[in-house]
């Protein structure tokens, strides 16, 4: 069961207007993919005027989060192949770049939290825990673009994951196939800690495009 929404603070109205909304377009559990989005709910939920969430919705349009269209209404964005397709095609060629500078760069600190996330997905299996297997997949990849060292890999990349959260919606995956996943994480985590450029690049991008070709047509989503 979702959450009510937080009342915002008028000191930061824009910026926290942005944050909510974003969270609950994401959750996955407000709005399916595709689905019309009440401008007036939001701002009743938020205790906000019309105004923010506009301003909020601007900023999620060009974030690729949300569509506009005139006369009809603002949208979450829709699972469609053909955007799915492109997304994942720009993941796998930005994750597979930040794995390779992320080999070149990572400390023995930022590699022992890496794998302490690969770690974490392992015990949330054991457990059948999907929110933590969630929090531990989310924070293997935050690990990796930290470890990249590059601003602008990372950005683009956040926006890319953002886009594969409202495309997705509610899509999940069995436990099985989270263990596959892990898998792929582990072998990532091998070629970082090899310090082995090549190799990490090859295998980040060969684990985008295994999500890629089990999300389509109607697979789960697992990041």
């Amino acid at each position: 069961m979702s959450t009510a929404p937080r009342k915002l603070r008028r000191t930061t109205l824009a910026g926290d207007a942005h944050a909510a909304v974003r969270d609950l377009l994401l959750g996955g559990t407000r709005y399916a993919p595709g689905e019309k989005i009440s401008i007036e709910e939001l701002a009743r939920d938020l205790g906000v005027s019309r105004s923010p969430i506009w301003t909020a919705v601007a900023r999620l349009e060009a974030e690729g989060i949300v569509e506009v269209s005139p006369r009809q209404g603002v949208f979450l964005v829709g699972f469609a192949p053909e955007r799915v397709r492109a997304v994942f095609e720009a993941r796998e060629a930005l994750e597979g770049m930040a794995a390779r500078l992320a080999a070149r760069r990572m400390s023995d600190a930022a590699l022992a939290e890496l794998a302490g996330t690969v770690a974490r997905q392992t015990a949330a299996l054991e457990r059948k825990g999907r929110t933590a297997y969630d929090k531990a997949n989310s924070d293997f990849h935050e690990a990796l673009l930290a470890g990249c060292e590059n601003p602008a890999i990372t950005k683009a990349l956040r926006s890319l994951y953002a886009q594969t959260q409202a495309m997705c919606g509610k899509r999940t995956a069995t436990f099985e196939q989270l263990a596959g996943n892990r898998d792929e994480h582990a072998a990532i985590l091998k070629a970082l800690e090899a310090h082995d450029e090549e190799a990490a690049e090859h295998t980040a991008r060969a684990h985008v495009a295994q999500r890629l070709t089990k999300l389509l047509p109607d697979g789960p989503c697992t990041y």
